[in-house]
Formats: structure tokens, sequence, C-alpha cells
């Protein structure tokens, strides 16, 4: 007889007993962290589900090994990329995935993708505390990450100065544990270069927005979504005689009025202010106690 689940990680749905065995060791690694054991209790309800990539459908972005499904409020892992990753991989994009679950957020938001990231920041950062192996790689990577950030940064102030654009320095690295010590050092020096640099690495669609963008359009205009004009199959949106791209006022329809824009609030909670200074405050000490 298999061995049960995780409880916090119970799937939806018989799954292998390579998945079953990492998901054991995942529980076993988030667990150690503050970040980690808040994310299995907040999220416990959330099933897993493993397909294989013929059977992924619309839910799952090609090329992502685990992803949050909005529509279906299920964790789905993509058994053909699955075991392709590495152990810290499959950690970071279920912190992530896990975050999102949470959020819930229903149309395509910056934020959402953002907070996600902040998590998975704070449990890199909480990892290493409690973890030597892993936070003496954690601290070689992120030497190099410096080094790597402040060449690029030079270069990009040369292009600047002759006039000439470049490439913006905190676009990230695809190796994981490289964009973990790079997103730690870019929130360390200035959380905005860490925002700046989830937006650079996302592969979003043409309908993401930011959260703020939806709201002050429902401030405006809130009274008379029913009154909209479409324009160019969509692409625009004419309210109160002002043209709008047409994904911020489907955003908005989609939000509906201020209470549902105040529930999603909700659910991204406060990372942009206490959750943002207290990742801060950790990145910083651990920085410190490197040198």
């Amino acid at each position: 007889m298999r061995p049960p689940a995780p409880s916090a990680l119970r799937p939806a749905q018989p799954i292998s007993e390579g998945l079953r065995k990492a998901l054991r060791h995942l529980e076993a690694e988030l667990s150690k962290t503050e970040t980690g054991r808040r994310l299995l209790a907040e999220t416990r309800d959330v099933p897993v589900v493993e397909r294989r990539r013929r059977g992924l459908g619309e839910d799952f972005s090609f090329g992502v090994p685990v992803r949050y499904s909005d529509r279906e409020g299920v964790l789905f892992v993509d058994a053909d990329l699955a075991p392709l990753m590495t152990s810290l991989d499959f950690e970071t994009y279920f912190v992530r995935e896990r975050r999102r679950a949470l959020i819930r957020a229903g149309i395509p938001i910056f934020e959402d993708e953002m907070a996600a990231h902040q998590e998975e920041a704070a449990y890199a950062v909480e990892k290493a505390a409690v973890d030597a192996d892993f936070s003496k790689e954690l601290r070689r990577t992120y030497g190099r990450a410096e080094e790597l950030f402040r060449s690029r940064r030079s270069l990009e102030d040369a292009a600047r100065g002759q006039g000439l654009r470049a490439a913006p320095p905190w676009r990230p690295p695809k190796d994981p544990l490289a964009r973990l010590a790079q997103e730690i050092y870019l929130f360390s020096e200035d959380p905005y270069m860490f925002y700046a640099g989830i937006e650079e690495g996302l592969e979003y669609s043409s309908e993401t927005i930011r959260l703020d963008e939806a709201a002050d359009f429902l401030e405006l205009h809130g009274a008379g979504l029913g009154r909209l004009e479409w324009r160019a199959r969509g692409r625009y949106c004419l309210a109160g005689g002002r043209l709008y791209p047409g994904a911020v006022a489907r955003a908005a329809l989609a939000l509906k009025d201020r209470e549902g824009l105040l529930v999603l609030r909700e659910r991204l909670g406060p990372f942009m202010s206490v959750g943002r200074e207290e990742l801060r405050s950790k990145a910083n000490r651990w920085i410190r106690e490197r040198k």
C-alpha cells in the first residue's frame, strides 16, 4: 500500500510515485521556514493535479512545470517537465504558485507575480537562516549577482550617456539560484528595482495591467460600466468620452465594482508596504552577516 500523501499537499487524483516522493520532500523543506509553514497551512485545501502536456489545456502555460489555475482552483504539475527540475526549482515554483492560489486574482495583474516572487525571496532568506549548505551556495551566488548587476548598470549608464538604449540591468538570469540571489540583492538595494526585474522576466499577455489602473477606471466610470463603447475589436474602450486600453476596461468589468476591488486588494495583502519592509529587513540582516 502506498503511504498517504502529506495532508497539506494531498492530490486531487492519483499521482505518480515520483511526484508523491517529491511532494513529501517539498513539505519537509517548506516546513523549515515561517513562510513555508504559513503557505502550507493557508493553501491546505488547494489540490495538486498531475497531467501530461497533451492533457494540460489552456490553463497551463507552455514551458511552465507548475502552475496554479484560477479557473479550476488547482495546482497543475506538468508530468513531463517536473522531473527535469532541481529540488530548489521545485520548491520555489510551489512557493510562488501557492501564493498565487491565495491571491486568486482572476484577472492578469502584475501585482500577482510581484507578490508571488516576493514570497519566494522571503522563503529563500528564511531557508538560508536554517540551512547552512543552502546559505553557503546562496552567498557565493549572491556575490556574482552583485558584480553582474553593477557591471550591467555601468554599461547602461554609458549607453545613456551616448544617447543610446541598453537592456536594463535587472533582467533576471534563468538559473533559479542565480535568480534568487539577484532578487535578494535588488530587494536590498531598492524594492522597486526588484519589481521591475519581475516585470522584465514575465512572459505576460497584452491583457496584463496594474491593479491601480483598474481602480482608477472604476473610480471614474464605475457607475457607467454598462455604457462602455468598444473600438478596434476591443483594443480600445471609450468611457465618458475618454480613450482607455481595452484590457483596463475588461479588468474593471471583471471586478464589477469597488467591493470586488477591495476583495482582491485584501487577498494581495500588504506586500508593498509591511511585507516589503519585513523582507527588506530580513534580507539586509542576511547580507550583513555575509560581510
